[in-house]
């Protein structure tokens, strides 16, 4: 067994994303289902936040993007350090199936992956929102906002 500890160890998932065929048909049944319009969207995903830091991303089936390839449900983990979870993964005999994307005027990181048996699920690194007045970098990142080793 490889150790995990607090930082690699992933979390109750805090993202369901549902990868459609139809777009514009899935947004109009989930507005209604919930009850409430989309926190955000973007020409090919919509959010809604279901509250408690919860995210529901209706995403488009896109067969060129192998973690949006085929019409599924697939959790994101929230984990407090994604290079060391990642490492750790790949470890445990995950794929990596795409490189860190994100940064933090997107409220965080993210990477997918395919399990040993296929099933494709997402790793997050939440990070809170840059601060409203200008600081010099932090520690543990670099003066682009990616994590070391990102770059």
């Amino acid at each position: 067994m490889i150790p995990a500890d607090r930082a690699t160890r992933p979390g109750w998932p805090d993202w369901l994303g549902l990868v459609v065929d139809d777009l514009g048909a899935a947004r109009r049944f989930y507005t209604d289902l919930f009850g409430r319009e989309p926190a955000d969207a973007g020409a090919d995903w919509i959010q809604f936040d279901l509250g408690d830091g919860r995210i529901f991303e209706l995403l488009e089936r896109d067969p060129a993007k192998v973690q949006y390839d085929e019409a599924r449900f697939q959790p994101g983990f929230p984990v407090d350090d994604i290079e060391r979870a990642r490492d750790r993964l790949l470890g445990l005999g995950a794929e990596q199936l795409t490189e860190m994307e994100g940064g933090p005027e997107h409220g965080g990181f993210w990477c997918y992956f395919r399990d040993p048996q296929g099933h494709v699920f997402e790793l997050t690194q939440p990070i809170p929102p840059p601060p409203a007045s200008p600081a010099s970098g932090s520690a543990g990142q670099t003066s682009d906002g990616l994590p070391e080793g990102l770059r």
